[in-house]
């Protein structure tokens, strides 16, 4: 759901970074949307062999993703982080986090972000420096808080986390943002959309109380049923957060990555995966991950246009923010023409950009 621009809004923010063992390219786009609501982790050095990557998916607002970015990567580093123990350190961190929201001070940065976020450009400098000092003040008009008091309750995100420790990949998923690695060029699933109607989700749904409509939505809300945030969906007294009608519980998964054979990673929110199925992203990136001098963003960005909608009548396909993140191990970079290892005609098969057929797909493939 949610209310579309007349005309898209294209322009592009992208990042390239490295270090010595890989390079990872990012963007966002804000489309067809009325305010970018996306948000996303890129530390190439998160920690001695380790790198965190994020994407996290905000509706009713911006605000729990982007506090995902600010405090998510201090709550990963906890006790059993620090045990070596990476599995059960990422769900304690989504855990904690969304635990955290209701605490007042985390209320008061939500409402602050929120605020901050709906400010346009006539608001002028006074009043930007009025709503950054708001809860500062104890002189409060009453009216302007009803719009900000719902922050992390009426809003929340999807969040898909990925922490690579050496060749290993740890990836913790709540909601229908999704990580996908390529292996051999298939695309394997590092994480499932968790949706109201999938048999589990559903049982919990109704024991907590919820009702799922028959267009998959819980009380007629929300499209997916694991999420940070919106705390409006997880008031059930008789429950622990892990059983709410909407939890920040997450899946892990894990992999050994095989540098050498140019396994690479993908993260995106929906609005790339509901315009085309994980194989086709991949095979779409694959055909120009190895071009020589290719920024991995610019790929990002292609990706973007490919699933971006010509206009808005589509129930939403392609009509949606989108974010993108992807990682390469950097010694598996392809030789230059140079070295004598391989010839003109190799690199020019590798890096043709066939034509990319969009598709609405229901799950991972």
């Amino acid at each position: 759901m949610g209310s579309y621009l007349n005309k898209p809004k294209t322009d592009k923010e992208s990042e390239d970074m490295e270090n010595e063992l890989l390079m990872c390219g990012v963007s966002s786009m804000q489309g067809w949307r009325e305010k970018q609501e996306d948000a996303h982790i890129c530390l190439v050095d998160f920690d001695d062999d380790m790198s965190l990557f994020g994407v996290f998916d905000g509706h009713g607002g911006a605000e729990v993703a982007q506090y995902a970015v600010e405090m998510l990567p201090s709550l990963i580093k906890n006790e059993l982080f620090e045990k070596g123990d990476y599995e059960k350190a990422l769900v304690k961190a989504f855990m904690d986090f969304d635990d955290s929201l209701i605490d007042p001070p985390v209320l008061k940065r939500l409402r602050t972000l929120r605020l901050k976020n709906g400010k346009t450009e006539e608001s002028g400098e006074k009043i930007v420096t009025w709503i950054l000092n708001f809860f500062d003040n104890g002189d409060v008009d009453e009216k302007k808080l009803v719009e900000t008091e719902l922050a992390g309750k009426d809003s929340g995100c999807t969040a898909v986390v990925a922490l690579l420790v050496k060749n290993k990949l740890y990836v913790a998923n709540a909601g229908d943002s999704r990580c996908v690695v390529s292996i051999d060029g298939k695309a394997h699933a590092m994480s499932k959309d968790h949706k109201p109607r999938d048999k589990s989700e559903l049982k919990r749904i109704l024991a907590a109380g919820g009702r799922v409509s028959s267009d998959g939505r819980i009380n007629h809300g929300l499209n997916m049923s694991r999420a940070l945030g919106d705390h409006m969906y997880k008031t059930n007294s008789l429950f622990p957060n892990t059983k709410q009608m909407i939890t920040a519980l997450p899946d892990v998964q894990t992999i050994d990555l095989k540098p050498e054979n140019g396994d690479f990673i993908v993260l995106a929110c929906d609005g790339i995966w509901n315009s085309l199925c994980s194989q086709k992203a991949v095979d779409f990136i694959l055909n120009r991950i190895h071009c020589p001098d290719i920024k991995l963003s610019s790929i990002c960005e292609e990706l973007f246009e490919v699933c971006l909608a010509p206009d808005t009548p589509n129930a939403g396909v392609g009509c949606d923010n989108m974010t993108c993140i992807i990682v390469k191990f950097k010694h598996h970079q392809k030789r230059s023409l140079t070295d004598g290892t391989e010839d003109e005609s190799d690199l020019i098969i590798e890096c043709k950009k066939p034509k990319l057929d969009v598709i609405a797909p229901e799950s991972v493939e």
